[in-house]
């Protein structure tokens, strides 16, 4: 199974790219909103997706990216090409928001996206990638685990820990200090 590819681009189509891996030309499916440009060489991680009918490449410049995707396809409903048109509408980072935040009209906003894929997609991720978004204005896992354990008890919801997650400031040292922190400017 590939997960990785290094090697030149010798053909770019909208959405797909055939890169050349030292005389092997892999048929990659890429974001269409990037710009793969022929005879210059690319890094990609890959997802080698296989079905018994067929086995396809899709290909992306980040490992953050690789892993949306891979959180994408496990919703209901969504396969290899819909998890490329929601990552074309958005970076990981607003998607995380997102299903954080269950923004539904996010996800409606895609073509080929409806209420009930977006509800799924909200469901089936939330527990998977919510925490990720909050999890960006900490130093560690443990920490804000404590954090956002001791805001729970306050009342406070995870979507709203991920919303004003965002604008903490860096330099707040003890987990204290960020407790206080989201108690002075939550507008609960």
């Amino acid at each position: 199974m590939l997960g990785f590819l290094k090697g030149k681009v010798i053909n770019s189509q909208a959405g797909k790219i055939i890169v050349d891996t030292g005389g092997v030309g892999y048929r990659v499916s890429v974001l269409p909103i990037k710009n793969y440009q022929i005879e210059k060489e690319y890094e990609l991680f890959i997802h080698h997706h296989i079905r018994e009918d067929l086995s396809d490449l899709y290909g992306f410049d980040t490992s953050r990216e690789l892993e949306m995707f891979e959180n994408l396809i496990t919703a209901n409903g969504v396969g290899p090409k819909a998890a490329m048109n929601i990552l074309s509408n958005g970076n990981p980072e607003k998607i995380s928001e997102a299903i954080a935040t269950e923004d539904i009209n996010f996800f409606k906003s895609i073509s080929g996206i409806g209420s009930k894929v977006s509800a799924k997609i909200i469901v089936e991720l939330k527990s998977k990638v919510s925490n990720e978004a909050i999890i960006g204005a900490f130093s560690s896992k443990d920490e804000f685990d404590e954090v956002s354990e001791a805001l729970m008890s306050l009342g406070f919801k995870k979507s709203d820990i991920s919303i004003l997650a965002k604008s903490m400031p860096k330099d707040l040292k003890s987990n204290e200090d960020k407790v206080k922190w989201f108690l002075k400017n939550s507008s609960k």
